[in-house]
């Protein structure tokens, strides 16, 4: 009888981490840019879809968010197998967000109309999604019970939502979204 697949990289416990980061990704991404970064947006206007437009275009971020969860989910299961944790996701992480938004950010500066602080504020923000995603990713995975980690994930983003919306109602003056 064949050897079972090895506990953090079978394919179910790398759909669960993959899962799990995407759930947060998503959670942190819209704290930090809805909130925290909102008079950033509001300051750069002039470089960005309008409002209504940018609406339209948030699917298609979140669909890289999820090709990027699967992608660091996968190579973290493939490098560490049985030696992920969550120390190890978070230096992970680390890398791979100062790497992809470094260079995703550099790239787009050199060909897109961005006002320099971009080259901060993206690489900040982008970074600091991957470190936690990646944290999520090798938790669930590394665990028991992927799913259940990964449901758990996705109920710690539903918080941080509804936190951000809270926020977003109570610090965040209307006209940031309104240029």
């Amino acid at each position: 009888m064949a050897e079972p697949e090895r506990r953090a990289t079978s394919v179910s416990r790398v759909a669960a981490g993959a899962a799990a980061a995407w759930f947060l990704y998503i959670a942190i991404d819209f704290l930090s840019h809805a909130v925290l970064l909102a008079s950033y947006w509001k300051a750069t206007v002039e470089y960005w879809r309008p409002p209504e437009e940018l609406l339209l275009f948030i699917p298609f971020g979140y669909a890289a968010f999820a090709i990027l969860c699967g992608a660091l989910a996968w190579l973290m299961a493939r490098l560490y197998g049985e030696k992920l944790n969550v120390a190890i996701g978070a230096k992970f992480g680390l890398i791979a967000g100062l790497l992809y938004w470094g260079a995703g950010t550099l790239g787009a500066y050199s060909a897109l109309r961005m006002p320099p602080s971009a080259l901060i504020s993206w690489p900040a923000s982008g970074t600091a999604s991957t470190v936690l995603a990646c944290v999520a990713a090798a938790w669930t995975m590394a665990g028991p019970r992927p799913w259940r980690r990964a449901g758990l994930a996705f109920a710690i983003a539903l918080g941080v939502l509804v936190l951000g919306v809270v926020a977003q109602n109570l610090f965040v003056p209307r006209e940031a979204f309104n240029p």
